[in-house]
């Protein structure tokens, strides 16, 4: 796991994305990306540690996504679903390659995917989704 965790901190470094990893933060504290600063700040005490590349992902996503208007505009909760569901789908999307690496196309599978990085039962059908347009479902 730690592998995939430097390979998706090298890609956010390789997109101009700051990255602190911190141990000082209490487990309930949320990793959080700022979009003003390209920046995200990830709790190494994540309680559920099989969840933190995920976690990367998705914080990675929104800095890739969001300019600084969005960033102003998503306090509105009008506006928040439609960026974390942005997230949501990129997120995924940058960890299939780590699953599928190494496997023949039988092996492939979404609950085992999903078991993998603790992803949330709700984001199934994304998962599906995403899995489906890479041609690996």
């Amino acid at each position: 796991m730690q592998e995939i965790i430097n390979s998706l901190f090298n890609y956010a470094f390789d997109h101009d994305i700051q990255v602190t990893y911190t141990d000082k933060l209490l487990a309930k504290t949320r990793s959080f990306a700022d979009i003003p600063t390209r920046s995200i700040v990830i709790n190494a005490n994540e309680p559920n540690q099989r969840r933190l590349p995920l976690i990367i992902a998705h914080e990675i996503s929104h800095v890739l996504q969001c300019d600084i208007n969005d960033a102003k505009l998503n306090f509105s909760t009008a506006l928040k679903p439609h960026y974390e569901q942005k997230a949501n789908v990129n997120a995924i999307d940058l960890l299939i390659p780590f699953y599928v690496e190494e496997k023949e196309l039988y092996q492939i599978n979404v609950d085992e995917f999903m078991e993998l990085f603790a992803i949330p039962s709700s984001w199934r059908d994304i998962c599906i989704t995403e899995m489906q347009k890479t041609n690996i479902s």
